[in-house]
């Protein structure tokens, strides 16, 4: 097939190219939307746990007055933190994050933050996480990821 001098070979060779380049850049672009998957998953749970550090201590000195206040829980201000952390720039009810260039990596949208059990501090934040995939830096289609984060304050102490 490569040998053939009269070029007949040759549209064998350059197809097996092109379908060998297909495949690894399908590779390439599901092991990019994993890894911002995980980024974002980790960075959430990093801000989900300051966020409950912080409310278990005014949770602790309210009970220390005689309230409970286990049940009411500050959405925004989680949505505040995270969006400082990740540099998130909010466009109606989405997160957008871009990269150094100006183009969207991914966004975040429906989130809700809530205890897993009532009264305990055991929350969750759910999201779902869109990815852009992008050929030839054109916008093709949008991945949407549904992601639920949980953080227990008992498994650690």
């Amino acid at each position: 097939m490569i040998k053939n001098k009269r070029g007949e070979g040759y549209i064998q060779v350059c197809v097996l190219i092109i379908v060998l380049c297909m495949i690894l850049s399908v590779f390439v672009t599901f092991a990019s939307a994993v890894n911002v998957v995980r980024l974002v998953e980790r960075n959430s749970k990093t801000v989900l746990e300051s966020y409950l550090t912080k409310n278990s201590i005014v949770i602790y000195n309210s009970i220390k007055q005689g309230n409970n206040d286990a049940d009411s829980l500050n959405a925004n201000e989680y949505i505040s933190d995270l969006a400082s952390f990740c540099t998130f720039e909010k466009s109606g009810n989405a997160y957008y994050h871009r990269d150094a260039n100006g183009r969207l990596e991914y966004f975040i949208y429906n989130l809700n933050v809530g205890f897993t059990e009532e009264g305990k501090l055991k929350l969750y934040v759910s999201y779902t996480l869109g990815v852009p995939i992008y050929f030839n830096n054109i916008r093709i289609r949008t991945a949407s990821i549904p992601i639920t984060v949980n953080v227990d304050l008992e498994e650690r102490f």
